[in-house]
């Protein structure tokens, strides 16, 4: 599927204005394919990775298996498991996802990368994937800071880059762009790494 086609599918399926909204069914389900999740990971994969790593990068999730606890850092009931940090409860923890996503999702509107940064709720594959999929095609499709982006900063003459911001490094590698369609600078990028 064409990449632009997908991102506003997209948007189609999960506007800005309903995120506020959104359900934990609709976030997380083992249905997968009509879920928020499924579409972060799987189904806009064309539009940046990121696979792999656990499924706690969402915050919380549904799950078939019940998984292990012997780590204090999570917590689960029957249905759901969740980030122990995010709240004592699963509607704690979900109600604490959906109010990072909306504000990912409106700072990624109103391109305020500073301000995506600084949220933590979401691992930050989860959060930049989120922003870029809000962003209006402001960012590029890149959300891993130490394999992607510091490499790439680097090839394009960026000293020390591992001392940069991520926002920092989008804004110089953005500015690396210049004139090109996005998605043609993506497939740059890709053949580089």
């Amino acid at each position: 599927m064409d990449r632009r086609a997908l991102y506003n599918q997209f948007l189609k399926r999960f506007p800005i204005e309903n995120l506020g909204k959104m359900t934990l069914e609709e976030y997380t389900n083992l249905n997968r394919e009509n879920s928020f999740c499924y579409w972060l990971e799987q189904k806009t994969s064309e539009l940046g990775s990121i696979w792999g790593g656990s499924s706690y990068k969402f915050g919380i999730f549904k799950y078939d298996k019940t998984p292990k606890q012997d780590n204090p850092k999570y917590s689960h009931d029957n249905i759901y498991s969740w980030s122990s940090r995010l709240g004592k409860t699963y509607e704690e923890a979900f109600n604490n996802v959906r109010d990072a996503i909306v504000k990912i999702a409106h700072y990624a509107r109103n391109e305020q990368w500073e301000e995506i940064e600084k949220i933590d709720t979401l691992w930050p594959v989860t959060t930049w994937k989120i922003a870029f999929l809000y962003s209006n095609e402001q960012l590029l499709p890149i959300y891993d800071k130490n394999d992607w982006l510091v490499p790439l900063a680097s090839h394009f003459g960026l000293t020390d880059a591992k001392k940069y911001s991520r926002t920092e490094l989008y804004n110089y590698l953005l500015k690396q762009k210049g004139d090109k369609d996005l998605n043609t600078f993506y497939d740059e990028l890709i053949d580089i790494m």
